[in-house]
């Protein structure tokens, strides 16, 4: 027993020395790591120029803090999960292991994906939808000029960030109820008003308090969760067939 603890002391330290060299590193090349999270808007604002503005003495030091932590939190998770991989490996079958890794390569692949849909589509999209209300009145009597807070942009790119990562991660989640919507296929038809409103409520807890985002991502696990009935049903069809 005392073998295990001391693999776990190990793992954590091995942990918390990956977290802190990613910070460490981050913050070296903070400024260049700021200017990729704002690089996605200039393809859609060209030519329109992007500034940003700060009103305190260190909302930039504090921006930089945020954005190294930020950064370090995310590659602290997967070896988070590499690590409880490689300690739960020994003891696990091979059909239990492969699926293990299934999950967490699952994982890391919908994460990739998510940062290059929300720095080449959906970013770029927010921002261009809410920057045009600015134009729209300025044709008009009012005039209104935006000047954004660098710290203020941040935030909504760490939140565009997690709600984009947790949409794709939904198929991840959703891979462990694969076989138990295989087995209870017809349960789950009968009492599908009863997963709608679990998955807006769980939208509703985890998102911000604004209409807009619990509507899409209410949205988005029912759509996935109707992808996942119908594959089942097309599976059960084809073998029907044969």
């Amino acid at each position: 027993m005392f073998k295990y603890f001391l693999e776990i002391k190990n793992r954590i330290l091995l942990l918390l020395l990956t977290w802190g060299s990613t910070i460490f590193t981050s913050y070296i090349y903070k400024k260049s790591l700021l200017f990729l999270l704002i690089k996605p808007n200039f393809y859609m604002l060209n030519p329109v120029p992007i500034y940003f503005i700060y009103t305190n003495v260190t909302d930039i030091f504090s921006t930089y803090i945020q954005l190294i932590i930020f950064i370090g939190n995310q590659i602290l998770m997967i070896s988070f999960f590499y690590h409880i991989l490689i300690f739960l490996s020994p003891g696990l079958y091979d059909l239990e292991y492969n699926y293990l890794k299934l999950i967490i390569f699952a994982g890391i692949f919908f994460w990739c994906l998510s940062i290059i849909i929300l720095n080449k589509l959906l970013l770029p999209l927010s921002w261009q939808f809410f920057i045009s209300f600015q134009e729209s009145l300025n044709d008009q009597t009012i005039k209104l000029y935006f000047e954004a807070k660098i710290n203020e942009y941040l935030n909504f790119y760490i939140s565009l960030y997690y709600i984009c990562n947790f949409n794709c991660q939904v198929f991840t989640i959703l891979i462990f109820f694969l076989e138990y919507i295989n087995a209870n296929l017809q349960i789950i038809r009968q009492i599908r008003k009863m997963f709608y409103f679990i998955f807006i409520l769980f939208a509703t807890i985890i998102t911000p308090p604004d209409m807009l985002s619990q509507i899409l991502l209410s949205l988005s696990i029912i759509v996935i969760f109707e992808l996942l009935i119908g594959v089942n049903l097309l599976k059960i069809a084809i073998k029907n067939i044969n």
